[in-house]
């Protein structure tokens, strides 16, 4: 058999044809990045300070790097004396920055750092970090430390419509069920301290929390419900589980007889509780967790709350990835076929089991939450995989899941980035055209959450 031949002359027509492919490719890329950079979206998933609580806290470039660049820094072996230096507010930025720098210079390109050089870039205009950079850049971000800095940065900058907060994480405070914090935030609660108590030092929290006395399972019960009433009259409209931090996602029907028992146990300190990270797999209370766990969504699906639940990779290090594995809440889509589930980050790196389980239950929503900055690559394949899959109207598209809004901007623009790429290769492939693929980012970006979460212009 003869190899074909290639003249000079069809070698460079094939290339030119080729050039010119590539350039039409990203024309179209950029028109419906355009287009949804114009479009108001959606935020699944925050853990904002207030904005007069973050006003009251020193902020700066190493703050805002605290948020998940630090954890990758931990990985790739950042020591606790560098750490420590790091962190010390009395520090100059020059020496907090020698400590800092050999870290940075090994993590900045992953996903987590693109969303920092994104936000310094834009919002505080540092290109490049350096020493005498990391100055100017720290009196630049206290400079804008003031009020109307959130409407600033979600509004004006990110375009953010509203956004779902959990404020619940380590250092935020309640957010206030304000008319002003209402105008944008749709509130997230959790219920997880009162599924997994530990000890009749947690039902005394539980007690103060409520203003119920505990010493029966059905008393604790009654507080969660009192909990619940009293969240949803401060304006809750998701429920938020954090559990797989705890233990795995495995919630076993559960008799209230067996229940008790373990009740019991719990307050009678019969029992020994593990420390540690032992503690996320030997649940010496476990029958009685299940059985509040549901008891809890029973309570949701009464008052049609959406539930998010936490899967896939944990913050920071360390920690039982497969605790986490959504497949394992399979029982649970199962006993509550009412209840609609946002599940987070995709259960990266889980994704195409997840997936399945979108496909095949109607109540299970697939959330990028987290997802575009923990892996940006991932995230736009799987976005992809995702609309050949599963019905575009489960899909959120975005979450930024940060404290400090700047972050949430620069996850924001790789999110509208990764739509943008991803539809642009549907519409070359020829399975939409680029109208419907803006219909579709549309959806994504705002659609679909404003109507899961009942927001006030949801169709």
């Amino acid at each position: 058999m003869m190899t074909p031949r290639w003249s000079r002359r069809s070698f460079f027509a094939a290339l030119a044809a080729t050039c010119v492919g590539r350039a039409a490719s990203r024309d179209l890329e950029r028109r419906l990045l355009e287009s949804l950079g114009q479009l108001r979206i959606a935020d699944t998933h925050e853990h904002f300070y207030e904005e007069k609580e973050r006003l009251k806290r020193p902020t700066d470039f190493f703050s805002l790097a605290e948020a998940y660049v630090w954890a990758d820094m931990v990985s790739a072996g950042l020591p606790a004396e560098s750490s420590r230096i790091i962190r010390d507010q009395h520090a100059s930025d020059a020496v907090r920055w020698r400590a800092f720098e050999p870290y940075w210079n090994l993590v900045r390109y992953t996903g987590y750092a693109q969303a920092l050089r994104i936000a310094i870039r834009d919002l505080y205009g540092c290109d490049e970090l350096s020493a005498p950079a990391v100055v100017a850049l720290n009196d630049r971000i206290r400079s804008r430390n003031r009020p109307g800095l959130y409407k600033w940065i979600l509004r004006d900058m990110a375009r953010i419509r509203f956004l779902v907060e959990d404020d619940h994480c380590g250092g935020c405070v309640k957010v206030a069920s304000t008319k002003e914090n209402l105008a944008m935030f749709v509130l997230a609660r959790r219920f997880d301290k009162f599924i997994i108590p530990s000890g009749r030092s947690d039902t005394r929290q539980l007690e103060a929390m409520t203003g119920l006395s505990i010493s029966r399972l059905k008393d604790l019960e009654a507080a969660i419900a009192k909990s619940f009433d009293q969240n949803l009259a401060e304006g809750m409209r998701a429920v938020k589980v954090g559990l797989a931090y705890r233990r795995d996602l495995r919630f076993e029907e559960t008799a209230q007889p067996d229940a008790e028992r373990d009740f019991e146990a719990m307050m009678s300190g019969s029992r020994n509780v593990p420390t540690g990270f032992r503690s996320a797999m030997q649940r010496p209370f476990r029958r009685m967790e299940d059985y509040l766990f549901h008891h809890v969504l029973q309570l949701a699906d009464a008052h049609r709350i959406p539930v998010q639940i936490h899967t896939g990779l944990f913050a920071g290090t360390g920690g039982v990835l497969t605790n986490s594995d959504p497949q394992l809440l399979i029982n649970t889509f199962l006993l509550h076929p009412r209840v609609q589930f946002d599940i987070f980050h995709l259960g990266y790196p889980y994704q195409e089991a997840l997936g399945v389980l979108a496909k095949s239950f109607p109540n299970v929503h697939l959330d990028f939450c987290w997802a575009h900055v923990v892996n940006p690559s991932a995230a736009r394949r799987t976005l992809s995989e995702y609309l050949d899959s599963v019905p575009v109207n489960k899909i959120l598209g975005f979450g930024g899941d940060y404290k400090h809004p700047e972050l949430s901007y620069g996850h924001a623009k790789i999110a509208r980035r990764n739509v943008a790429q991803a539809l642009a290769r549907k519409v070359e492939e020829g399975g939409c055209s680029e109208q419907e693929a803006f219909d579709i980012g549309s959806r994504i970006l705002y659609g679909n959450a404003a109507r899961l979460f009942s927001w006030n212009d949801a169709a």
